[in-house]
């Protein structure tokens, strides 16, 4: 079976990843992340076209046109959120994944209920968890399913900004620059073939600002038609990409895809012998921080490294080579990152 993800965490103004249960809050406000080619051949898929801008609000003052009914913290009350927020989630989700090949996913709102019960804990709560116990103010048994289930992001603070869903995605994507990157691996997994989505943004009873957000991904690799595109890798960044879901001091990625048809064959990939290569323009650039394991948040198999010296609007090599038990010895790939 598939490891569920680890908590991602945020304080100040910004999105960061925290590891296993990790939370935080701030006086000034912050947002908390919480988890689960051909032989050596360039595979840069060509993007799907951009969402168009987003007709939703994009500040606090705004906040009551996302949703049908307001969430209440205070009364322990989810609220439901527009169709369009729920739209404009998957649109965002599904360009994400088109930047790597992968099929784009479906939306289920079988599980809106457990998503917005689940966000709606971790705002009361102002803490991030995917066992919320039942002590927990506003706990319901189906939003602790949602939050065994989801990515969980999150936060709360008198200077919280206002975070679109592609900010919340991003969040997730990136994970704060940390090397816990299993909300990334979950976005990105070519078996995933549904999500579904929950989101609190409102104000707690001392006043504070809340955002807290749960994407459903556990379960849902089985679920549904199977993808119709599978590549054979999925690297991080990938092709060109945009500056928002990558900084030039986070952490690269890569896992191989070994079957199109079989979800499990994932786990087999060895990485334990593997290198990796950088070469830009001027040459080969310094790897550091490279760490590999198979521990199923997402994608089974993943090694991820850090480069010193990127530089925006410029095109790079990467080369992963030494790789075991797996269709390919040798993987090269393209990224640019664009604003």
């Amino acid at each position: 079976m598939l490891r569920p993800f680890p908590a991602f965490s945020a304080v100040a103004l910004a999105l960061f990843a925290a590891g296993c249960g990790g939370g935080g809050s701030s006086s000034g406000g912050g947002v908390v992340v919480v988890p689960t080619p051909t032989p050596t051949s360039t595979a840069t898929p060509a993007p799907s076209p951009s969402p168009s801008a987003s007709p939703l609000p994009t500040s606090w003052a705004g906040v009551a046109g996302y949703y049908d009914v307001q969430p209440d913290i205070a009364g322990c009350r989810a609220g439901t959120l527009k169709s369009a927020v729920k739209d404009e989630f998957l649109a965002r989700l599904n360009d994400i994944r088109a930047r790597h090949g992968l099929a784009p996913v479906v939306y289920s709102g079988d599980e809106d209920v457990q998503q917005a019960e689940s966000s709606l804990m971790m705002a009361a709560n102002v803490a991030l968890s995917h066992t919320p116990p039942t002590s927990w103010r506003c706990y319901t048994s189906g939003g602790a399913a949602g939050a065994g289930a989801s990515n969980l992001i999150g936060g709360w603070g008198t200077g919280l900004g206002f975070d679109s869903e592609d900010d919340l995605l991003a969040g997730w994507l990136r994970e704060g620059g940390t090397a816990s990157l299993g909300h990334r691996r979950w976005i990105l997994h070519p078996f995933l073939r549904k999500t579904s989505y929950g989101r609190v943004s409102a104000l707690l009873p001392d006043g504070r600002r809340a955002t807290t957000a749960s994407m459903r991904v556990f379960s849902f690799v089985s679920a549904g038609p199977a993808p119709s595109i599978v590549p054979p890798f999925v690297g991080f960044p990938q092709g060109d990409y945009p500056s928002r879901y990558f900084a030039l001091t986070d952490y690269l990625s890569f896992s191989v895809v070994p079957s199109a048809t079989n979800n499990g064959a994932d786990r087999s990939v060895d990485f334990s012998a593997a290198t990796v290569t950088v070469q830009g323009p001027s040459g080969t650039l310094p790897v550091t921080n490279i760490t590999r394991d198979n521990d199923g948040y997402g994608i089974a198999n993943n090694i991820q490294w850090r480069v010193t010296g990127l530089i925006a609007n410029t095109s790079y090599t990467v080369t992963i080579a030494g790789v075991r038990s797996a269709p390919q010895a040798s993987y090269s790939y393209n990224f640019r990152i664009v604003p």
